[in-house]
């Protein structure tokens, strides 16, 4: 029976046989004897020690009890022997140093395709499928387990069915391991999460590549939509984009999956499988040596550095202190971090992907309004109505491209610059920028105060309407023209089609306001307002008076427009028209299914007289209380300036405030009044209680008892007449 110990080599406890220990022991004082003259040599037999330790704890972590002496021999193999270097020193001489330089690269073109397929039992996540099959193509089991994994998301569970049968049918066996180039994220080289530059590794090809293959499909759908959505509205050609579409969520779906599945090349010997160099005695030394060289540049600027800053003492301890405190904290924020793994790490990996797709999502839809307001905006004609005079449309541009573009594009540039890894020591990139981002603030602020300027002053002028009264005490209101909407070619204007139209020549607005007050004598007035701003009270007054806006009588009809127009030539100022409507007390008015149906947003109030009033500010358009009003609906007015529905109405009067009509007024009353008389019959049932527990019947006979209690239970109903 063999002996087992447990030894701690590079802080790792593993078991291992005792004669396997042996040989461990001999391979590595060999080792130290061979780098005895070696610069550094104790930092390569660490590394090999370490590296040692991490292929027993594999074999150990693959359900081994311990490590045996074949394993120590087949680890050695891979290591190399002391021999072997001897050998290949005396037969090659110098010239085995320049050799020695070059990494020894996997070219993953050693596919076995030999013998049956097997699961491999030693290298298993569920059933050892994925690694079987990699094992048998001599490729990372990253790869197949990946494949597997965005089959079975993007195939509705298909690559899931291929493994449940693939775990059924294929036997088991402890595979090979597999030796040669790993599948890792790329901590030195990443703009998100690495994955970019881990394939680049893997393939060897450039990271910005590899980048570019994931964004193309994302870029290739946002230009077919500004396409689209620029040139569809002119019925032009219609570019479809659904192809790239499809791509860019199998793509985005692909980076999360290796996102997630993917671990980060954290050790020197992860980063050197990653690049496909063989991990041996030799390639840690080169490893070793390499570092030691850059050790002696970093050391010899250092001097310098400390030479030159002799002459500045303050300057140079701020800038060492600096640099050093950066040092110290990465290196505290690295130990500090957990190992991120399982589901740790993926819901990690989830919350970025949020942030990061929240952030994306409002770049881009900065970037496609930019692009709607840029180029649709050079046909649309909604900037005919708002922009006046040159410094206007300058301002308004300057607005659009400086201060809404400029961010952007500097936006896409770094990121462009970031993913591409592109450093220049130039700076002209950002003077240009914030250059041009402060001629946009400029246009901003002139943009901002001529458009102030035009909404200085607020006028409204009156315009009586001449009305018959009508014969039966009743005024209908009614709209005969067509529904104001949309009919342009500007989808992104026609956002839910009523309200206002827009052509070339007019704007119309269906912003229709009826105001409801009391009149002061028999008969039924109609006045229309009509409001605008303008930068002085002259300006407002005759832009007020240009609103075109209809409204005729017809026997008992109150005929009114769907909507106002206002013309080029006047500009859109916030114009507004009212129509009030005042109504004889104890007479109807009705409105017909067309208000209802063609004003938008019809807004009927009741008037309510206010003092607020902002100077220079002539309009007393919020002045009023919203009424809960229902079409071809008879209303009467009453005493106190509201209105009722005529089937409902009772004659009472109710004081001012807010009006709202309650159809459920009446029964609260009646509901407060049975209350009411509740609670007086209980408080009369409780003074009887109390009488009856202070009555004690002493001389009466049982007969006479029965009697009283008799008389005052029938009495409970008519208690005030027995008291």
């Amino acid at each position: 029976m063999k002996r087992i110990i447990n030894i701690n080599l590079s802080g790792r406890v593993i078991p291992i046989e005792d004669a396997a220990y042996d040989s461990l022991q001999r391979y590595i004082e060999s080792l130290r004897r061979y780098f005895a003259a070696e610069e550094g040599r104790d930092e390569i037999i660490n590394d090999i020690e370490s590296r040692i330790a991490e292929l027993m704890n594999d074999k150990i972590n693959k359900g081994a009890a311990a490590v045996t002496e074949d394993d120590i021999n087949e680890i050695i193999h891979s290591m190399g022997r002391v021999e072997d270097f001897e050998a290949a020193d005396a037969a090659e001489g110098a010239a085995s140093s320049d050799q020695a330089s070059g990494s020894f690269t996997y070219t993953g073109a050693q596919q076995r395709f030999k013998g049956r397929l097997y699961r491999d039992s030693s290298d298993k996540i569920l059933g050892g499928v994925c690694s079987g099959i990699a094992n048998y193509m001599n490729v990372d089991p990253a790869i197949i387990r990946l494949l597997f994994a965005i089959i079975t998301l993007g195939g509705f569970g298909f690559g899931f069915l291929l493994y449940i049968i693939a775990w059924i049918v294929l036997p088991a066996r402890a595979g090979e391991g597999y030796v040669g180039k790993r599948l890792f994220r790329n901590p030195d080289d990443k703009v998100i999460g690495g994955v970019a530059g881990g394939l680049g590794a893997y393939f060897n090809k450039p990271s910005w590549a590899i980048r570019l293959i994931f964004a193309a499909p994302l870029v290739l759908s946002i230009l077919a939509s500004v396409f689209n959505g620029i040139f569809s509205p002119f019925g032009g050609f219609y570019f479809p984009d659904i192809f790239f579409s499809s791509f860019t969520g199998t793509f985005l779906l692909a980076y999360i999956i290796l996102w997630i599945v993917l671990p980060e090349a954290r050790s020197t010997f992860e980063k050197m499988e990653m690049r496909g160099e063989k991990v041996d005695v030799n390639s840690i030394w080169q490893n070793v040596q390499r570092g030691m060289s850059d050790f002696e540049t970093r050391a010899k600027s250092w001097g310098e550095e400390v030479k030159s800053s002799a002459e500045n003492l303050g300057r140079s301890a701020q800038q060492f202190a600096d640099t050093r405190g950066r040092a110290f904290a990465a290196e505290v924020a690295q130990t500090a971090r957990p190992a991120a793994s399982g589901i740790g790490h993926a819901i990690g990996v989830l919350f970025k992907i949020f942030f990061l797709f929240i952030a994306g999502s409002i770049a881009f839809g900065l970037f496609v309004a930019l692009m709607f307001l840029i180029l649709g905006g050079l046909a649309n004609p909604m900037k005919d109505f708002l922009l006046d005079g040159f410094w206007q449309n300058a301002s308004a541009w300057g607005v659009l491209i400086l201060f809404l573009g400029v961010p952007i594009v500097a936006l896409i540039t770094w990121i462009v610059r970031r993913g591409m890894k592109v450093r220049s020591q130039n700076r002209y990139l950002g003077w240009v920028f914030g250059s041009l981002w402060t001629l946009g603030w400029v246009s901003l602020i002139i943009f901002g105060a001529s458009m102030a300027t035009d909404f200085r002053s607020y006028r409204k002028t009156n315009q009586d309407i001449r009305l018959a009264q009508p014969a039966l005490n009743k005024l209908l209101i009614r709209i005969d023209d067509p529904e104001v909407e949309y009919s342009g070619t500007f989808p992104w204007f026609d956002a839910d089609g009523g309200g206002w139209d827009l052509t070339r020549d007019s704007l119309k607005m269906a912003n229709i306001k009826l105001r409801i007050d009391k009149s002061l004598d028999s008969n039924y007035h109609v006045t229309v307002w009509r409001y605008s701003a303008g930068e002085n009270r002259d300006e407002a007054t005759r832009r007020a008076e240009k609103i075109v806006y209809s409204a005729s009588s017809m026997d008992s009809t109150l005929v009114l427009g769907s909507g106002f127009g206002v013309s080029k030539e006047q500009k859109f100022r916030g114009q507004k028209v009212m129509v009030e409507i005042k109504v004889p007390v104890g007479k109807k008015i009705r409105f017909d299914r067309t208000v209802e149906d063609k004003l938008y947003p019809i807004n009927i109030t009741i008037r309510e007289r206010g003092n607020w009033n902002r100077r220079d500010w002539d309009i007393d358009w919020d002045e009023d209380y919203r009424m809960d009003w229902k079409a071809d609906t008879d209303y009467i007015m009453t005493t106190a300036g509201e209105l009722e529905e005529a089937e409902k109405y009772t004659g009472s009067q109710v004081p001012g405030g807010v009006y709202e009509y309650n159809p459920e007024r009446k029964v609260d009353s009646m509901r407060q009044k049975i209350e009411e008389k509740e609670r007086q019959l209980e408080e009369e049932r409780r003074k009887l209680e109390e009488m009856q527990n202070n009555i004690r019947p002493s001389k009466l006979s049982e007969p006479v008892k029965q009697k009283e209690a008799s008389t005052v239970l029938m009495a409970i109903p008519f208690g005030p007449l027995v008291i």
